[in-house]
């Protein structure tokens, strides 16, 4: 099961580079399964990535490695929900009309975009990454929808699994387009 995980997280990992809704540097991903959370490493490029760059944090365990600076999110997510992946991207569409927003949620104007999302809540939190706060934030809104911007940051999707998740980063990046 861990080598399918693995391919898994790999997988996803190119498909968000080449969507365009992460750069070199940037974005990460997680599953859990059982009581082990599979999650991308500090650093490790998206669309690069290698087996070892996907390290397993058991529960209960120390930690082994050095994982993405957003377990701490990933983390409260699992702990909060039922959702079993998740993906953190950068789409700059999204970013870009988070900005223009004055009020606390994106909703699609386009009808796959509404279908796909609903009403997408964006969070503005003083420490946007790897914070505490951004943690419970997140964690709070995901109980309730499957996306969350985090103002000035990103994306954080979760689902069952991780190829939907990533998959609605990229509806949601498609649905800003149409917006702006």
């Amino acid at each position: 099961m861990r080598k399918l995980l693995v391919n898994k997280i790999l997988k996803v990992g190119r498909f968000l580079f080449e969507a365009g809704v992460v750069d070199y540097f940037s974005g990460n991903l997680s599953i859990r399964w059982k009581n082990q959370i599979f999650i991308t490493r500090s650093g490790s490029p998206l669309p690069l990535l290698k087996p070892q760059d996907v390290i397993v944090i058991k529960e209960g365990k120390p930690i082994v490695g050095k994982p993405s600076s957003e377990y701490i999110v990933h983390r409260a997510i699992y702990e909060k929900t039922d959702h079993r992946a998740v993906a953190h991207a950068h789409p700059p569409t999204v970013v870009k009309i988070a900005f223009q927003m004055e009020e606390d949620k994106y909703i699609p104007r386009d009808s796959e975009g509404r279908y796909l999302l609903g009403e997408v809540p964006i969070v503005r939190v003083s420490v946007p990454s790897a914070s505490k706060e951004l943690a419970e934030a997140v964690s709070e809104k995901l109980k309730k929808c499957p996306c969350v911007v985090v103002y000035s940051h990103g994306v954080f999707c979760a689902g069952d699994d991780l190829e939907k998740a990533a998959g609605l980063i990229t509806a949601l990046e498609q649905s800003a387009k149409v917006f702006k």
